[in-house]
């Protein structure tokens, strides 16, 4: 029995990237403008770290609780990972066949 074609997993994995990427959307856009808003309240702005302290609870999903901030935290590792690894796999895709003829020979 043959598997899917190379097209076929593209196909899937264009798929998944764009059911996952939404649901990562807002946890990693938390992370992001929290993250960046501690750090540069503390630098730019002079301000002590009990006065910045909630931002680290909601960049490290603490106010999930310990269990909680746990899986917060790994979910958005494994989401990044698999962001980078099927977008890395449809950029290729799209620019390296642009490189090819349809024969697999290059044409530049």
């Amino acid at each position: 029995m043959k598997g899917p074609s190379w097209q076929q997993m593209v196909g899937l994995t264009r798929r998944w990237h764009g059911r996952l990427g939404p649901l990562l959307l807002l946890p990693l856009l938390n992370s992001a403008l929290t993250g960046v808003a501690y750090r540069l309240g503390k630098d730019w702005l002079g301000l002590e770290r009990a006065q910045v302290h909630w931002l680290m609870v909601l960049h490290e999903g603490e106010w999930l609780g310990t269990p909680g901030k746990s899986l917060y935290v790994l979910s958005e590792a494994v989401g990044v990972v698999w962001l980078l690894v099927t977008g890395s796999v449809l950029a290729w895709n799209r620019f390296g066949s642009r490189r090819m003829g349809t024969k697999g020979k290059s044409i530049g």
